[in-house]
């Protein structure tokens, strides 16, 4: 469960979150997938300097391939100036040397960095089928002609090379209009090579796409229908890609990054992160819960060795069950033990004996020895993301002065993070995450909202003890 933030002092709490997921596509831009528990799975969301990508992996949302920036290449930034998934397809590949250039697959393209210039080009990847050899293995199997015999372009200026090899086009008025639809036909599609029927399909293949008219229906056309070969795809069935790059990325090595401007810290930065995390996740549970009105799913932290474990007042308020799973597979009945609605925090209790090893208390620490600006983290069981619990990437904004203190940042938070770890770079638990903010601002979209670590444990112990 999560919390919607309106105003600064009123708190509307959201036990079902349709509103929150049509807030939360509407700001991705996703297709998501329904999970089995009627949440809705995020196929792609941004990583350290980048985005992850599930929807070319063939392996579902458990896995799929990430576009960054880093020291040695910016794909992702050229990914997006080129046109992003509308012109170039999703990614189809992790990186991979070709011609002694970092190249990196997506559906429709093969991207090449060249640091000489700060930018990818594009490559004719059908003028690399060529070179390769691979023309009669296109033709038998994928129905495209070879290229044509251009020698005599070496005799002809720029633009009668251009109008030469446009004219290949006027063979086929269907395939013609499609390629003049383009904005960019010469980036896009490079300029066609050759034509030819293959009876139940007419090709025109240029440098870096085919297209087919196809006089047939198909599984994916109807007699008429133009369809454009994906480049990308092909070189990866055909073996230009290297097999090793096509192996997908697990979804749940990621670190989530927040919505809206890019985050790019170093290496070291994400690894003390993902150290953080592993330390902090014996301490982090799931809780199932039962509602008059339906069921719900949240987050808390193990607070000692007596079975007592810390989350949010909206999440067990008005539950007619609970269930708290750790992480090491154990499933138990809880109960509340108490709870303090004005600061959304609770305690509840599970069976202390039948809990098993591998689970450990959270270590907490003061959210006030944390500079603005400075990364942190975050463990929740948020279903919107792959193979839960996934671990975020932030910054820390500020501490408000209020009662109790609470830790604004820009984690990436959603429904069933609720009662989750906020964490600093040693793993310790520095808030506990409670409200999200949804933001008309494009380079930060979303607010998180956390109570204060050693707040929260000192309100906790005493709930445990039997105050209030």
């Amino acid at each position: 469960m999560c919390s919607l933030r309106r105003g600064s002092t009123k708190r509307v709490f959201f036990h079902l979150f349709r509103f929150i997921i049509s807030l939360t596509l509407g700001l991705t831009t996703t297709s998501p997938a329904l999970a089995a528990d009627g949440f809705v799975t995020l196929p792609d969301f941004p990583v350290p300097g980048g985005h992850f990508y599930s929807q070319a992996s063939g392996q579902g949302i458990a896995a799929g391939f990430t576009i960054t920036n880093d020291g040695s290449a910016n794909f992702y930034s050229e990914f997006t100036r080129l046109g992003d998934v509308d012109r170039l397809g999703y990614p189809a590949s992790r990186r991979f040397t070709f011609g002694g250039y970092l190249t990196q697959a997506t559906q429709k393209a093969l991207l090449q960095w060249h640091p000489e210039t700060g930018h990818v080009q594009l490559l004719n990847v059908f003028d690399i089928f060529t070179q390769l050899g691979l023309d009669p293995t296109l033709a038998k199997t994928q129905q495209i002609p070879p290229t044509g015999d251009n020698r005599v372009d070496s005799t002809l200026s720029w633009s009668q090379v251009v109008a030469r090899h446009l004219a290949i086009l006027n063979q086929n008025p269907a395939i013609r209009a499609r390629y003049f639809a383009d904005p960019d036909p010469l980036d896009d599609f490079g300029l066609p090579q050759s034509a030819a029927s293959f009876g139940n399909v007419f090709v025109v293949r240029c440098e870096r796409a085919a297209f087919q008219q196809w006089s047939v229906a198909t599984p994916f056309a109807q007699p008429g229908d133009v369809t454009v070969v994906n480049a990308g795809d092909l070189a990866k069935e055909l073996g230009v890609v290297p097999a090793a790059a096509i192996v997908p990325e697990n979804a749940a090595d990621q670190l989530v990054a927040p919505l809206g401007q890019l985050l790019n810290p170093n290496s070291q930065t994400q690894a003390a992160i993902k150290a953080s995390a592993a330390k902090a996740l014996p301490s982090l549970v799931r809780i199932d819960v039962v509602l008059p009105d339906g069921a719900g799913l949240a987050s808390g932290v193990v607070l000692d060795k007596n079975g007592d474990v810390l989350t949010n007042d909206h999440v067990v308020n008005n539950a007619l069950a609970l269930k708290v799973t750790y992480i090491n597979g154990t499933a138990l009945p809880a109960r509340i033990i108490g709870a303090v609605p004005n600061d959304d925090l609770a305690v509840i209790q599970t069976p202390a004996q039948a809990i098993g090893p591998g689970v450990m208390p959270a270590g907490f620490g003061p959210a006030s020895r944390v500079e603005p600006d400075q990364t942190i983290g975050a463990l929740g069981y948020s279903p919107f993301f792959p193979t839960p619990p996934a671990v975020r990437i932030g910054t820390f904004q500020r501490l408000t002065m209020s009662d109790p203190p609470v830790i604004l940042s820009n984690i990436y938070i959603l429904p069933g993070d609720s009662g989750g770890m906020l964490l600093d770079l040693s793993g310790n638990v520095i808030g506990i995450n409670d409200e999200i903010r949804f933001t008309h601002r494009s380079a930060e979209p979303l607010i998180g909202f956390s109570i204060e670590g050693n707040t929260a444990q000192r309100i906790a112990q005493q709930l445990a003890r039997g105050g209030s």
